[in-house]
């Protein structure tokens, strides 16, 4: 299943009651651990990733607390952060995305549909006000797409039930150029 929201309740409350007793969660862009906290006791493993400070010195004492939550301060939109999960959890049942507020959609879409092909969840739950407009604002008029999917969190017809252009580039990705450091930041 693969679950839109905006509301920020919603979205908290959808993931709490979407984790099972021993899940594994990968929660992309948890800000201050609000929507963790509301499941992390259930979970078998957390593995929380953000880029900003705060989110990082919110999350010191959520760790302590709860052994089974792990922080890492990346940005999810380079190889680098999904090579990092992959090694730590190859697969998950749920993978949430809250980045940019929803935002960009592009991003939104571009960043969970790279870590969905190589995670493989169960559950999606991504939040994004712009996604959902869109959902609502589609209509399929080409029956030669339409069917009925196996109920799962990505997408798996269509060329991505083996993600191998990124697999190939998860084994290659130091070989590429980051485009989210500067020329200043090397």
């Amino acid at each position: 299943m693969i679950s839109i929201v905006y509301e920020v309740g919603l979205y908290r409350r959808l993931l709490a009651e979407t984790v099972r007793k021993g899940d594994i969660v990968v929660e992309i862009g948890p800000h201050t651990g609000l929507s963790t906290l509301g499941y992390a006791g259930k979970a078998k493993l957390v593995i929380a990733i953000d880029k900003s400070p705060e989110a990082e010195e919110s999350f010191k004492p959520i760790c302590k607390e709860h052994r089974n939550v792990r922080f890492l301060r990346e940005d999810v939109r380079g190889f680098d952060a999904l090579a990092k999960v992959v090694k730590i959890a190859p697969k998950c049942d749920i993978l949430a995305v809250d980045i940019g507020g929803g935002r960009y959609s592009d991003t939104v879409y571009k960043v969970w549909g790279s870590w969905s092909g190589a995670l493989k969840p169960r559950h999606s739950i991504i939040r994004s006000r712009t996604l959902a407009e869109f959902l609502q604002r589609a209509e399929i008029k080409d029956d030669s797409v339409k069917k009925k999917f196996k109920d799962n969190g990505w997408l798996s017809e269509w060329g991505r039930a083996t993600p191998y252009t990124l697999r190939r580039q998860l084994g290659e990705f130091k070989n590429y150029v980051d485009i989210t450091k500067s020329i200043k930041d090397e």
